[in-house]
């Protein structure tokens, strides 16, 4: 049964988190407003039009969104500096007390591919069998299936771990009847049910893997600070094995870990919840993360979809501590395999992200997780703030080029062509707040012999970040404009529904990939001409957008490729320390599928929609 714990008390904000906190909202208004007024001398008229005043509008908006992120990576890359230059002995030991019969370990799945769950489930199961004090641990294997076929091969798997484990009465299986509440609903089930058995417990996603000395850390922390609630490691991706998957594995090794540290570092104890890869304690959770449903129907009501970040901070609101573990640790994720699988995901999760809305005025939140939830919103605002900025740009240098004569009513002020030296606010400006996170992140990298050489050397850590900045700059319009359609969805009330994710497979056919991307094809082919036809200034400085949708379809479907992947891993780019040295409980799963498990998945239906 859990320990007796003293109840949360009053949040108490420390002084360094104070400073920290006011500092980066400092640097972020600074920067914002410097690029303002910089901004501000490309429109040389006193009277501005109403196109100008727009954009001047808009402009700070995104400059904002761009400076808090780089100088939360900024501010992330220091503290990790300052924690390698400080002597450091390595994790504080725990006490001898046997944590394992007081954690549970949850896996809940929806229409997974089993045999990739139960050999995660294997390799993690022995890894945290061999670490003695987490001898006893239970592990629940929470379905939400609605297919009985696979479900039934679920509690075969099932019982083919349990046997292969060891795992009489202490692993089991349980599939709900109804899907209420979806994951969180699954997990809230599971608490009410049986989670006073237990003090703490070990949230995964189906693609989860978790090492045993990681867990055995995490627990340790939660029994050194009872106030504790949730412990959030930063999950490093693995296993990619196409273009598109190795390049998101690459780039989340490079520039994932002073982001993740930024995080911790400015929120302090009000941190947040990623949903997977997590310990929570029960008793907190129970008490604290009942999720309210929203007024009005979906997509923007309803059953709230992104539960995690409700769910930390609920925790920070009834007092409760939420931490990120920053460190490269034993946890681990995988990434989509292609662009198309990556929409389909953003799809879902923009409308959980657009729900929060409903929630930064809440009564009782912390300020922080107010923070988080405006962030969370302006992952997906931000492409259709970028499209209506260039939109506006591009309208005002035809204008000033005087194409639009036949407008003479629309005409505005005169308008500057801005010359080379000044679209310098225009690119430079963003271009630079964009690529110094990864600077920082290849900073850190290089300053370590053994994360350079997991990375392939100098070299190759050099040419792949080179490689990795132009796909995605060609990758990045595309995604401007799914993103920009997936709001226009919502907001005109269109759900998502709650689909399966894919995970693996050789990308999607030739076909899919054009339907998906036929229309950015169109626009970016439409776009360069027109704009060429009035003005190569015009042309110059949207080059990077109509190239990216001009060579949508062939980038969409290269990059879901496993061959181009394979052949880049053959160059000795995209590499990251787990395959030049894999964790015992990745290559544990790599032995139990064998080159079978990458055999091309079925068509995603939620793909399908995409491109109708």
């Amino acid at each position: 049964m859990p320990r007796s714990e003293p109840p949360p008390s009053r949040r108490v904000v420390s002084p360094g988190t104070v400073f920290v906190r006011v500092a980066l909202t400092l640097l972020v208004t600074a920067t914002t407003g410097a690029a303002l007024l910089e901004f501000r001398e490309l429109f040389p008229s006193s009277r501005l039009n109403a196109a100008e005043i727009a954009l001047l509008v808009v402009f700070p908006v995104l400059i904002a969104w761009l400076a808090a992120n780089f100088w939360i990576a900024a501010l992330g890359a220091a503290s990790l500096l300052r924690r390698r230059i400080a002597e450091r002995g390595g994790p504080p030991p725990g006490d001898a007390e046997t944590v394992g019969r007081r954690l549970v370990v949850l896996m809940p799945i929806y229409n997974e591919d089993t045999d990739r769950v139960f050999a995660g489930l294997r390799a993690m199961v022995r890894s945290l069998d061999a670490e003695a004090r987490l001898a006893g641990f239970h592990l629940f294997v929470l379905s939400d299936t609605r297919d009985p076929v696979l479900g039934r091969r679920e509690e075969l798997a099932c019982s083919d771990l349990i046997r292969a484990v060891g795992g009489e009465s202490r692993i089991f299986y349980r599939r709900r009847a109804r899907n209420t509440g979806r994951k969180a609903g699954n997990i809230q089930d599971f608490c009410e049910r049986w989670g006073g058995h237990y003090d703490y417990m070990l949230v995964l996603d189906a693609d989860s893997l978790m090492d045993g000395a990681t867990v055995l850390r995490m627990a340790d922390r939660m029994d050194a600070d009872p106030r504790l609630g949730l412990l959030q490691t930063w999950p490093r991706s693995v296993r990619a094995r196409s273009l598109f998957g190795r390049l998101q594995q690459f780039a989340t090794s490079v520039q994932g870990q002073p982001i993740a540290e930024g995080l911790a570092v400015l929120m302090g104890d009000t941190c947040t919840y990623w949903g997977h890869n997590a310990m929570i304690r029960v008793r907190a959770f129970a008490a604290s993360c009942g999720l309210p449903v929203l007024p009005g129907s979906p997509p923007i009501g309803g059953e709230i979809l992104s539960h995690d970040f409700v769910e930390a901070a609920l925790l920070v609101a009834d007092g409760w501590k939420v931490k990120i573990m920053s460190d490269r640790a034993g946890s681990f994720e995988e990434p989509p395999p292609s662009l198309i699988a990556s929409a389909v995901r953003d799809r879902r999760w923009a409308q959980g992200n657009l729900q929060h809305l409903q929630l930064v005025a809440a009564q009782g939140l912390a300020g922080m997780s107010r923070y988080h939830f405006l962030m969370g919103v302006m992952a997906y605002l931000a492409s259709p703030i970028w499209l209506l900025f260039l939109v506006l740009g591009t309208v005002q240098i035809l204008w000033a080029a005087d194409v639009l004569h036949a407008f003479d009513v629309l005409r505005p002020i005169p308008f500057v062509i801005p010359r080379s030296a000044d679209l310098r606010i225009l690119i430079g400006l963003p271009l630079i707040l964009l690529l110094l996170p990864r600077a920082f992140g290849m900073a850190l990298i290089l300053a370590d012999r053994d994360l350079r050489r997991g990375h392939g050397g100098v070299l190759c850590l050099t040419v792949g970040t080179l490689l990795e900045i132009v796909v995605t700059t060609l990758v990045a319009p595309v995604m401007m404009l799914l993103h920009s359609r997936f709001v226009a969805e919502i907001l005109a009330g269109r759900n998502s529904g709650w689909g399966p994710q894919r995970r693996d497979g050789d990308g999607e056919p030739f076909g899919q990939v054009l339907r998906v991307h036929a229309v950015h094809t169109l626009v970016g082919i439409a776009a360069a001409l027109a704009v060429a036809f009035v003005s190569l200034e015009a042309l110059a400085w949207l080059a990077p957008i109509v190239v990216g949708l001009t060579l949508a379809v062939p980038v969409s479907w290269l990059s879901g490729r496993e061959s181009a992947g394979q052949w880049l891993h053959r160059l000795g780019l995209f590499r990251v320390p787990e395959e030049a040295d894999p964790p015992a409980v990745v290559a544990a799963v790599d032995r139990e599928l064998g080159e079978g498990a990458w055999a091309a998945a079925p068509v995603c239906e939620e793909a399908a929609r995409l491109a109708g």
